[in-house]
Formats: structure tokens, C-alpha cells, sequence
């Protein structure tokens, strides 16, 4: 026992002295930090922000009438007017026709609180652009309105009058009944948004391809082939009388001072009709000249319909004599008046026992 300690000491000294001279240095790494649950990292993503699309605003031009005017249900005199507003009166333009001489404007007493004034009296900044309407146009089967006419709630003149379409009016096609004499059409105010008006009076090539309908707007079954027809059916006029615009000697439905820097000449459009309707209307013109007391105005007058015009010309509340006359189809007729007063004319439908309806389109030039 005493002879193995020193062989295990040389052991021990021969293990030492034969090691790595330069024995390797360890780098430490560093530990990885612990993310406690409440420090778990959040993934954020990323958006991109769209700005809002903007909400279609009519944008409202303001214009100034120059005159007093009537406010119609559409853009052109054969639309119902729906009341009248002063000369100097500011209105709120939404938008013109296509020919872009009728207005679209703000008008609170309409049903939809819009209505149409003739361009030509409307005055506007130097420059305006007014944006043309695109209110959408009757789609499938139209027909156009040639006379005044009652819409009614089934097709016979016994059925109730839902309301009256102008002439030229476009209407889109629903239906028609068994002999084709009468036509269904769209009427947003009609039972179930439909309406009935006599065929006579209306302009359209889509009759023979619309389904027929029983008086309740139901439809027919064919009638078989080899069925003898029925007895032809004459259809009924339904011509309605001219709407009444209640204006009058003290409420004119136009009122026009004519200067040498402003208004020169006017036209003016409406219907009068007798012994139901609207039996009279009254045009006011005041005349000026350059030079002398007289003033040169030339008269124009057409008319349409089933009966002729009576007109008067008043001044200072009294019949005026000895100015002459006025009929339709005249043109250009040249009358002399005294510059700065007052003038109205009166037309009327001609004497007669049924129900005469006119058409007509009055133009006064004041020449300098």
C-alpha cells in the first residue's frame, strides 16, 4: 500500500504537464429573456385608410326672376302649372333641360318640391354652368300625349279621374284592355301605381305587343283562335279643360316692364278653356321708346285646339278702343301704344256651347 501512492502522484504530474497549452475560452451566450403572459406581443396590422366616398349633393345655383312666371310640373308650357312666383323673386337652380331653356328649381308647394320655370327669365352670374338633368327617362313601351287628357282608375270615363296628363307628356305602357281603346300606364299616385287614359289621344307603336287586362288591371287569358270578335268599341275622348291659375286684371299671370337696357320682348304660353277650366288670361306689359311718347311693339299669336281666341287689350281698368285686334295665326302685327303706361291683354276662348280648349303661345317685341 505504502509503494502505490507515489505511482498515483506521477500519474498526476504526467496528466497535468501533457493538457492544451492554450486551453479554449468559452463565450457566454446570453439567456433569452422570459416573456411573462401579460408581456406577450401584440401584432398590430396595418390598414389603409380610403377617404369617405362623398354623398351626392345637388349643388343649387342662385338666380334671380325677371319677371312673374309660372312654375310647371315639367319643362315646357304643355306641363300643369303649379303655381306662380314675382319678378325679382331669388330661386335655387338644380339643374336644365336638354334644350337648356327651361329650369329646374327648389319649389316647396310641389309635390316633390321641384318645379320648371322658362330659362329665358331667370338670371344668373356671368358664366354659370347649370348641370343638365338626368332624371332617368320611361323605360319599356311609351307613348306620348297628344291632348290634355284624365288619368283614370280603370278604363272607362265612368271610373274615377285619377288626375290629368299635359300634352307631350311620355308615359310608359302597362297594359291595355280588350279592344285596345284604352291604355294602363304607370301612375305612381293610381291604385298600385297604375292608371288609365283613352288611346285616341296618345301617340304609340307598342300598343299591339302590350298583355290585355280586365278593369282591375288583371290579365286576360287569350282568346282562342277561330272566336268571333266582339262588336268594335268607339273609344270616348276624355280631354280635360285647362288648369285653372286663378290669375286675374289685379293678378296677372305675366307682368313685363319693357327698357331700352333690359327686357325687349317676351313669350308667353298657356291654355284657357270655357265654360270649364281656366276661361281667362291677363298678360300686363308696360312699353317704353327711345325717343317721342309712342312706343312700336310687334304682336305675335298662335293657337291649337278646338276652338279660336277674344282678345282684349285694357288700360287704366277699361276696355281700350281703337287699338286694333289680335287673332291667332297673326304675326308680327305692329302696334303703336303709349310709352310708360300700363297695358293688360285679355284672352279668351271664342263664344261657344261645348267645351272649348285652347292652346296658345303669346310674343311681344318693344322695338327701340
Amino acid at each position: 500500500m505504502r509503494k502505490s501512492a507515489p505511482i498515483l502522484a506521477l500519474l498526476l504530474v504526467l496528466a497535468v504537464s501533457c493538457g492544451p497549452a492554450n486551453p479554449p475560452v468559452t463565450t457566454p451566450v446570453p439567456a433569452s429573456p422570459t416573456i411573462l403572459p401579460s408581456e406577450t406581443a401584440t401584432v398590430r396590422p396595418t390598414f389603409t385608410v380610403q377617404p369617405p366616398t362623398p354623398t351626392s349633393i345637388p349643388v343649387l345655383i342662385e338666380g334671380t326672376l325677371t319677371i312673374k312666371v309660372n312654375v310647371r310640373s315639367g319643362p315646357g308650357t304643355s306641363f300643369a302649372s303649379l303655381g306662380q312666383l314675382e319678378g325679382g323673386k331669388k330661386v335655387q337652380i338644380l339643374s336644365k333641360d336638354k334644350s337648356g331653356s327651361w329650369y329646374q328649381i327648389l319649389y316647396e308647394p310641389a309635390p316633390q318640391g321641384r318645379g320648371w320655370v322658362t330659362a329665358q327669365y331667370v338670371q344668373v352670374a356671368a358664366g354659370t354652368e347649370i348641370p343638365l338633368d338626368t332624371t332617368a327617362t320611361p323605360t319599356g313601351p311609351t307613348a306620348v300625349v297628344t291632348q290634355r287628357l284624365n288619368v283614370r282608375s280603370g278604363p272607362a270615363t265612368t271610373f274615377d279621374s285619377l288626375g290629368m296628363l299635359e300634352p307631350h307628356a311620355v308615359v310608359s305602357l302597362t297594359g291595355k284592355n280588350a279592344t285596345a281603346s284604352w291604355l294602363q300606364i304607370d301612375y305612381p299616385s293610381g291604385p298600385g301605381g297604375r292608371g288609365w287614359i283613352t288611346a285616341q289621344y296618345v301617340q304609340t307603336e307598342a300598343a299591339g305587343n302590350l298583355p290585355v287586362l280586365d278593369d282591375y288591371g288583371t290579365p286576360v287569358a287569350a282568346t282562342p283562335v277561330g272566336t268571333p270578335a266582339g262588336p268594335a268599341v268607339t273609344p270616348t275622348a276624355t280631354v280635360g279643360p285647362a288648369y285653372a291659375d286663378g290669375d286675374s286684371q289685379t293678378d296677372p299671370a305675366v307682368q313685363v316692364t319693357f327698357s331700352a337696357d333690359g327686357t325687349r320682348e317676351f313669350t308667353y304660353s298657356s291654355q284657357v278653356s270655357a265654360p270649364q277650366g281656366d276661361p281667362e288670361d291677363w298678360v300686363e306689359f308696360t312699353p317704353y321708346a327711345v325717343s317721342g311718347n309712342q312706343a312700336q311693339l310687334l304682336f305675335s299669336l298662335s293657337c291649337s285646339g278646338n276652338s279660336s281666341l277674344d282678345v282684349e287689350l285694357w288700360q287704366g281698368g277699361s276696355i281700350l278702343a281703337g287699338w286694333g285686334s289680335l287673332a291667332c295665326g297673326e304675326a308680327g302685327k305692329n302696334i303703336r301704344l303709349a310709352a310708360g303706361k300700363t297695358y293688360e291683354l285679355r284672352l279668351t276662348p271664342a263664344a261657344g256651347e261645348a267645351l272649348r280648349l285652347v292652346d296658345y303661345t303669346l310674343m311681344v317685341q318693344n322695338r327701340p
